[in-house]
């Protein structure tokens, strides 16, 4: 490879790697203005242009898991794994969401029209 070619193909992914920082950049702040549906769609097209790099699926799991869609969030955390096992955003984050699960599966909550002193 000649140096030319070395040096066009290095400045190319630089700017390529300084394109996708700006894009995580952009998604954080729209995720603090709680734009998520803007945040799926710079997400989902940066995936198609980026590929599955973790950062960008840790942030669409933390968007799932805040609009509450916890089963979408579990899905994109485990595809996180997939890529890297040992990453600990995911892994705590699984954890954390089976943890609300598993506390909104003991709420007993009753249903006053069946009670049958209404009825008497």
């Amino acid at each position: 490879m000649s140096i030319d070619k070395f040096i066009t193909v290095f400045l190319f992914n630089k700017n390529k790697g300084m394109q996708y920082l700006d894009t995580l950049k952009e998604i954080e702040v729209l995720i603090d203005k709680y734009e998520f549906d803007k945040c799926l769609e710079l997400i989902h097209s940066s995936i198609k242009t980026y590929g599955d790099k973790v950062e960008l699926l840790n942030l669409e799991g933390k968007i799932y898991t805040r609009q509450q869609h916890y089963a979408d969030a579990l899905n994109v955390f485990n595809r996180v794994l997939i890529v890297e096992p040992q990453n600990e955003i995911a892994a705590y984050s699984i954890k954390m969401i089976n943890d609300i699960l598993k506390i909104s599966r003991t709420f007993y909550f009753e249903n006053p029209y069946t009670d049958d002193d209404l009825y008497d």
